[in-house]
Formats: structure tokens, sequence, C-alpha cells
């Protein structure tokens, strides 16, 4: 049977070297140490605590002994926690990711670390969904939004250490979803001054002349022609067609995949020919990154807009504008609901029912002849 030994390895400067007290004389590392066919090992145990390095010696000891006797594969298969996380973000890395969502990759795994290291998690076999619950229950995020998408993150990393055989199973399996409740009281279009003090902001910020010219034709196309910011990012010059005077925006949503073929203003569409880029395909997208992740760059470009302008509003202000004002003067909700790109009518009747005005006059039409 091998027993695993924890000490302290003193800095050179540490007055506590001589002291019997261990456990609690310094703040030095704590290293673990095992004698194995008659090789003495020595290994630090990446932590200053005693009892987690208790627990991680613990731990080891048990593989080792479950190993000899044959009840479990022998301690090199298991990974700590660190060592996943470290193997998972180098596989994110290499996936040609932007720098943006790499650090959010980043992020939120140091969070989860954090978390492991307080409980006393040291591999990760052993995270289980008890854990992942308690935590979750410890986050300060507000925003459902925010939190799902933490979620997603961890349930991402989970599923490679799955893939990657570190876990036999994944404790994310049923761990209860984020609902994010969907109300339309928070919907509204822009009034046509907040719009232009959007617009007349951007000279306000410290971003390049490049980067302004880029924003403005950004946000102008999302007003005109309905896309989202995704897909306004990852419009490709092809899909922006010139028919003498006219121009139109001809795509499929990154989203649902339905086509969107809608005209824009002449002006946009000449400024649009103006932007410069890196990528001589697109408009705007590097191409470097998924088109999932495009907008992030963009996103903080937009924030420092709205800040300027001294407006609360995301990048879908613009989607909202577009349609909402389309409503207002009176198209059906059908054609709405086709240059929006929705995957059926329900959807747009979803977040916009309180603009149908051509519905609301049929439903008053046919209330009146009931009536009589």
């Amino acid at each position: 049977m091998i027993e695993v030994i924890v000490y302290r390895r003193h800095s050179a400067e540490c007055p506590h070297k001589t002291s019997k007290d261990q456990k609690r004389s310094c703040d030095c590392k704590v290293w673990v140490s095992w004698n194995k066919n008659g090789t003495q090992v020595q290994k630090s145990a990446k932590t200053r605590s005693w009892n987690l390095a208790a627990e991680y010696a613990h731990q080891l000891e048990t593989q080792f002994n479950d190993a000899e006797l044959g009840r479990a594969p022998a301690p090199g298969a298991a990974k700590t926690v660190k060592d996943a996380i470290d193997l998972f973000l180098d596989a994110k890395r290499s996936e040609g990711l932007s720098p943006d969502t790499v650090y959010r990759h980043e992020q939120i795994t140091k969070l989860l670390l954090d978390f492991c290291n307080r409980e006393g998690v040291l591999f990760i076999k052993d995270l289980t969904l008890a854990h992942l619950t308690t935590w979750q229950a410890q986050w300060t995020l507000k925003a459902p939004q925010a939190r799902r998408s933490r979620q997603e993150k961890v349930r991402n990393f989970l599923k490679y250490c799955l893939s990657s055989g570190m876990i036999l199973t994944n404790p994310a399996v049923n761990w209860k979803s984020v609902k994010v409740k969907f109300s339309d009281q928070n919907i509204r279009a822009l009034e046509p001054q907040e719009y232009e003090k959007i617009l007349s902001s951007i000279e306000k910020t410290k971003m390049t002349d490049v980067n302004k010219a880029r924003i403005r034709a950004l946000m102008q196309l999302q007003r005109w022609s309905g896309l989202s910011l995704v897909d306004a990012v990852c419009l490709s010059k092809d899909e922006l067609r010139r028919e003498g005077g006219t121009f139109r925006v001809v795509t499929d949503r990154q989203k649902t995949g339905m086509f969107i073929n809608n005209i824009i203003p002449t002006s946009l569409g000449e400024e649009l020919l103006k932007i410069k880029n890196g990528n001589p395909k697109f408009f705007f997208w590097s191409g470097s990154t998924t088109a999932e992740d495009a907008p992030s760059y963009f996103q903080k470009l937009y924030r420092k807009v709205f800040r300027a302008a001294g407006i609360e509003e995301s990048s879908h202000a613009f989607r909202h504008t577009f349609a909402i004002e389309l409503l207002k003067s009176g198209v059906d909700v059908r054609s709405v609901s086709k240059a929006l790109g929705h995957s059926s009518v329900a959807i747009t009747e979803r977040f916009y029912s309180r603009w149908c005005k051509g519905q609301q006059n049929m439903l008053d039409d046919v209330l009146t002849r009931a009536w009589k």
C-alpha cells in the first residue's frame, strides 16, 4: 500500500522553516511525496492550503491503492480541475476563436476553478451536479441572459471533458437550464431624435475614423434592413445587390436560415461601398472568427456610442425600430415577418403584437359587425 506524505516546501526567507506545526506555521507552498517501487516521487499540490493538499493526498492514495488492487485505472488517467481547464482552453485557442471569446472562456473557467478550490474538488471526475447547483446559487449575475450564457459555457467545458475521456458521465446533463422569460414590455422603437442622437454621438467617441465610419454604416444597416447584428456584421459584399439606383440586401439569416430580400436607401448602399475592411469579401467581418463570435468586437463599439449618447440600449434596438415603424405605418404583419427573416408569423406576433395595426383594425371591424 502506498502512503502519500504532505509537507511544506519553505522559501529561504520563511521564518517558520524549523517549525513543527507544518499545517499553520506559514503560507508556503504545499507538496506531496510517495514511494513507488523504490522510487521517491515529489509533486506540488498546487495549493498553499494544508487541508486541500491533504485531500489531494487522500485522493492519490485511493487511486494508487485501488489501481494496485485492480479496482480502478492508474492515476495517470485522472485529471485535476485545473489540468482539465488548461486542456480545454488550449483546444479553444487552437480553434482560431476571437480573443474576446477565448477571454470569456478563461474568465468563466477561472470562476469554476476558484469554486472547486473552495469546495475541495481537486479532480474533474469528482465534480457533481450538486456542486454545479451550489455554485450557480452563488452567482451575482442579475440578467437571466448573462446567467444562461455562463451556464452554456460551463456545459461546453464539461462536454469537452466527456469527449476527451476525462469524465465518464457529464454532471451537467440534468443541470436545470436558466430560463429567460419573454416580455415585450422592454421592446420599443427608437424615437427619431434618439436615432439621430446616437448617430451624431459616434463622433464624440475616441474610436478611429475608420471604426467611426464602420459603426455609422452598421447601425444604419440594421435600422433600414432589419438585420440582427450578427447578420449585419457577416454581410458579404456580394449580398448587397445594386439594380440601377436601387440597393437591396439579399441574404440568409444565420439563426433561422430564412431568406431575406430587403431594399435599403440608396445613400446607405453607397455608404456601405465606401467602408474599409481588411477582408475584401465582407463589409465588416474579419472572417477570422466564427460567425457566432463575429459581433463581439462591434458590440463593444456600440456600447461606447450608446454611452456617449446617454441612451441605454442594445444593437437590437435598430431591428426593433425597423419592425415597429413598418407595423405602425400599416404594413401587414406577414410582410414584416418575411422582412425580419422570422421562421413563422407567430414569432413576429409574439414580439410585436402591440403594433400590429392592420390586424387590430380587422378585429375592430369584426367586432363592430357582430354588435350590429
